[in-house]
């Protein structure tokens, strides 16, 4: 029940704004149980967390910064990411204001560990990307769960934002913007294997797979062999007993292989979910179906970038290039961002002095873009039709020169 609830959020939780509507717009009066409580509380947590995390990143990155990683104009990802931060911040006070409509408080005692994921505006990048991406499967999850067609339409809207922050992510990391005709679903417990690493000092009440983390710090690519870390490797099965399985979107079932020679499959562009399973029977690409029972560990998350859109050039064209990076020089032995970018730690961290505690710190606080510094400044000049078309044409000219 607690599972199910949680992914009642996204209906209830994101349905709240009728509940918060003035009594004569409401066309009927919802009861709530505890247990939705609980799962508003839940998602609350998880949009502190987006919220945190694209607040710091646009508080620590500047003009230069973008340009520097092979940006056509530092103006293309910042008006983005300043859009994407205004959506989770208005989904995080939302729902602050539903919880304590129904008597409820939120969780405000929580640590939020991004600063891995801060380094530089390549790793900020990828891990957005997995942010979001990880965002469409949830809620993708929730429409599975939630019976009330009030509260499942509802869901939807959200996961429709969602998959547009996870369109304009793709290109602004130099890959596909729809990679593929369909996405995955996820549950709760595989939404916190992904994510849960990077929460800490509070109880979630809710049960996580164990992390999953490709040892690669490389372009993935259809035959790259994955070997993997996790706490659930240790030994205690065998690993010729132990299978990894990818899944991605169109997949009736994960493909299958011996964790001893796992490999990439072919044929597969965009994000690729990865398990190790203690069964060679290939999980179900459905929620309702698939054997949860024989997940070890994961899923972890990991992008095939085989195609470059020609947006994505445009908005990216110095990709290619040598990219300096505080001080030093990295080269690119490929167009994609970085792949492998893990939001969860293989052992959850402990509260260290460089963590990002959460911006909302209680249900009366109201997170909005004025909480973020004067590095933001830089986001606010609204680029015309004729200057956006100059500098994307620019870009597509100095590409197909090359």
């Amino acid at each position: 029940m607690a599972l199910i609830s949680l992914y009642s959020l996204c209906g209830a939780g994101f349905a709240l704004l009728q509940l918060l509507a003035p009594a004569t717009a409401r066309p009927i009066a919802r009861s709530t149980s505890s247990s939705t409580l609980v799962a508003l509380q839940f998602a609350n947590v998880l949009e502190q967390l987006e919220s945190t995390f694209y607040a710091q990143a646009l508080q620590k990155f500047n003009q230069s910064d973008f340009t520097a990683a092979g940006f056509a104009s530092a103006q293309v990802p910042l008006q983005q990411f300043q859009a994407i931060f205004k959506d989770e911040s208005t989904h995080t006070t939302t729902l602050q204001s539903a919880i304590n409509a129904l008597g409820g408080q939120t969780i405000s005692n929580c640590t939020f560990n991004v600063a891995s994921l801060l380094t530089d505006v390549p790793t900020m990048v990828a891990a957005a990307r997995l942010v979001e991406n990880v965002g469409v499967s949830a809620y993708l999850g929730a429409l599975t769960l939630i019976n009330d067609t009030v509260l499942s339409t509802a869901a939807a809207t959200i996961m429709t934002v969602e998959a547009r922050h996870q369109t304009i992510l793709n290109v602004l990391a130099g890959a596909t913007a729809i990679p593929q005709a369909f996405d995955v679903a996820l549950n709760p417990s595989e939404i916190l294997a992904l994510t849960g690493g990077l929460i800490s000092g509070c109880n979630l009440g809710i049960p996580a797979n164990v992390p999953l983390k490709v040892n690669s710090s490389g372009p993935i690519q259809a035959g790259t062999k994955l070997n993997f870390t996790s706490a659930a490797l240790n030994g205690t099965i065998p690993v010729e007993k132990l299978s990894c399985q990818f899944l991605a979107g169109g997949l009736p079932v994960a493909i299958s292989q011996p964790l001893s020679n796992c490999s990439v499959p072919a044929n597969v562009t965009g994000s690729m979910l990865v398990f190790v399973t203690n069964s060679s029977q290939p999980l179900a690409n459905n929620i309702r179906d698939a054997a949860t029972g024989t997940i070890v560990a994961g899923p972890t998350m990991i992008f095939i970038d085989n195609q470059q859109d020609a947006l994505a050039i445009a908005a990216r064209p110095g990709l290619n290039s040598t990219v300096a990076t505080s001080g030093t020089s990295k080269a690119t032995t490929s167009f994609a961002a970085p792949t492998t970018v893990t939001l969860t730690p293989v052992t959850p961290s402990k509260v260290a002095s460089s963590a990002v505690t959460s911006i909302v710190t209680s249900a009366s606080h109201t997170m909005a873009p004025t909480t973020v510094t004067s590095n933001w400044t830089a986001v606010t000049r609204t680029i015309s039709p004729s200057e956006a078309s100059n500098i994307l044409a620019s870009a597509v000219t100095s590409t197909s020169s090359r």
